[in-house]
């Protein structure tokens, strides 16, 4: 392993994480404080995720073509913006806008970094070495939000997010250290593949298991905090620190027994997590909600790496990060669709987020069955017609 480009990659998750996360706790109270309604709220925080959902896929390819260093030193650059336009400018629209802006660029720089480190660990590796930089994104995950609502109740309010954008320039800066030599980009002349049909099953089951997650975002902090406890984004602390220790070992588990006897406990954990979160009035219904999906959400990285990476090269490993990334930009996009949507006619969070414990169940037997690559089934008839030839009696 090349420990000095893997200690700045970790680095850089770690500072630009726990800076773009400040605002999916603060933002929902600011959005209020400027006259929002909970729909509007639901929108403007969901906006992140749909930008994903549009990108996802041409980001892949781009990784592939212009290289993996160039995207994430741009994305850092993105992720800055959308901070400093945060504090900045207020209302729904811009919000919106802006969460937009932090989805797309954050989704740009986890594409290209999981595409990178591939090139520095050997290949056996690969899945734990993903998991660890997701194990960082997540550690930060179960405090960035609840540190943003905090500092909003004492008084520092959209200041935070223009601190966030410093904070990614400063910790972002390590990523131009990066080796070059690990890089790598298709052939110009090269076929540009966009989607294969054997990723299917695999983003069918990342697309359920993230549908809670849009749920969350849009509008766990509003409903906690309105069921009278003291931080709404204790869901988020509760679930990130399950995540973080449960992470790496499920990672090591896809790479010794493979991506699918790990679903089967993410479906149990989420279907468990999600309910108790439909009917949490107390904090500690919350937490114990939380460490339920965390302990999902623990094994649905390694799973969904391992699945796609069974059907990539390194030569298309970008567009399989992108697909893969793809795969969650529907998922939570679908929730926090479903959640602004219900909000809009006066239903509940616990309508959807119980929606989101039955997706997983009837997603997960796709992964079981293997779709055969077209290029696979040509070539099994090209033999088979061969072998007629070959023998006229046949």
């Amino acid at each position: 392993m090349q420990r000095r480009p893997f200690f700045y990659l970790l680095f850089s998750t770690f500072v630009t994480e726990f800076a773009c996360n400040l605002p999916t706790g603060a933002l929902p109270l600011a959005l209020l404080g400027d006259g929002a309604t909970h729909s509007e709220v639901a929108f403007a925080m969901g906006a992140g995720m749909f930008a994903q959902l549009l990108g996802s896929v041409p980001v892949g390819a781009l990784v592939d073509r212009i290289g993996r260093l160039r995207t994430i030193r741009a994305s850092i650059v993105l992720m800055a913006i959308s901070n400093f336009g945060m504090a900045a400018l207020h209302g729904p629209v811009w919000g919106g806008v802006f969460m937009g802006l932090r989805g797309f660029s954050m989704m740009s720089y986890v594409t290209a970094e999981f595409a990178y480190v591939t090139e520095i660990v050997p290949q056996e590796r690969s899945i734990s070495a993903v998991s660890t930089l997701g194990m960082i994104a997540n550690f930060v995950f179960a405090f960035a939000p609840a540190i943003g609502v905090f500092v909003w109740q004492h008084g520092i309010a959209r200041e935070q997010f223009a601190y966030g954008g410093f904070l990614v320039l400063a910790g972002g800066s390590v990523v131009w250290f990066l080796p070059q030599k690990h890089d790598v980009r298709t052939q110009r002349r090269s076929r540009l593949i966009l989607m294969r049909s054997a990723w299917l099953p695999a983003m069918a089951f990342l697309i359920a298991a993230a549908m809670q997650s849009g749920v969350n975002v849009s509008l766990a902090v509003v409903t906690f905090t309105q069921r009278g406890i003291g931080n709404g984004a204790l869901i988020f602390m509760s679930m990130a620190l399950a995540t973080f220790a449960l992470r790496y070992p499920a990672g090591r588990i896809v790479e010794k027994y493979g991506p699918r006897l790990m679903t089967i406990p993410v479906v149990i954990a989420q279907v468990i997590g999600c309910v108790m979160a439909a009917f949490a009035y107390a904090p500690w219904q919350v937490l114990v909600a939380g460490a339920f999906l965390g302990v999902a959400w623990s094994a649905v990285v390694p799973v969904g790496v391992g699945l796609f990476f069974e059907r990539s090269s390194r030569n298309t490993r970008g567009i399989a990060m992108g697909s893969y990334n793809l795969s969650f930009a529907i998922g939570t996009s679908c929730g926090a669709l479903l959640a602004a949507l219900l909000a809009r006619f006066g239903m509940s969070y616990g309508i959807a987020i119980s929606a989101c414990a039955l997706a997983p169940v009837m997603a997960t037997p796709w992964v079981f069955f293997r779709l055969l690559p077209r290029t696979v089934r040509e070539t099994h008839a090209e033999l088979e017609a061969r072998r007629i030839v070959r023998d006229p009696n046949s």
